[in-house]
């Protein structure tokens, strides 16, 4: 059965695109700071944080990229795979604490402006990598499964 992965190819390849230009941005916004007589400490770790952030889903962009191409060969239950979603949960749990960077600009952001609101909405955005993650691990762990059980009926044919 051949499944094809063309949709969700460009679909990746959109993100990482979207991806690189948002770091681009970000890295204005890194330059534009230092350029300036009054360096803060919290926009420069606001702005590091979406910027490594951005570069480690570009990488697990191009991880998700790979296991795409083993589905076009059929090869999706194998050890490779398993490792490739290991390093993608390592991946999104370098992220949950990566944005936790962006909590004191945003704190700080919600006390000038008297709208709390955004401290939950940015907790929201800050733990959406840890819930992404477990789900991750949660496919890890089947897939085990699947490598085992395919395993030992390999053996018995």
């Amino acid at each position: 059965m051949k499944v094809n992965t063309i949709p969700l190819k460009i679909a990746i390849s959109t993100i990482m695109v979207i991806t690189i230009l948002l770091s681009l941005l970000f890295g204005i916004g890194i330059w534009e700071i230092f350029h300036k007589p009054e360096i803060l400490f919290i926009k420069v770790l606001f702005y590091f944080s979406f910027l490594i952030s951005l570069l480690l889903n570009l990488v697990s962009c191009s991880q998700v990229y790979k296991i795409l191409k083993y589905m076009d060969r059929d090869t999706i239950f194998t050890k490779q795979i398993q490792k490739i979603i290991s390093r993608i949960k390592m991946i999104t749990y370098a992220v949950f604490v990566v944005l936790w960077g962006i909590f004191p600009m945003m704190y700080h952001a919600a006390m000038i402006t008297k709208v709390y609101v955004t401290i939950p909405i940015s907790l929201v955005f800050i733990c959406s990598p840890l819930i992404l993650s477990t789900f991750i691990a949660v496919i890890e762990q089947l897939l085990r499964k699947i490598i085992k059980i395919k395993s030992e009926n390999d053996l018995t044919v």
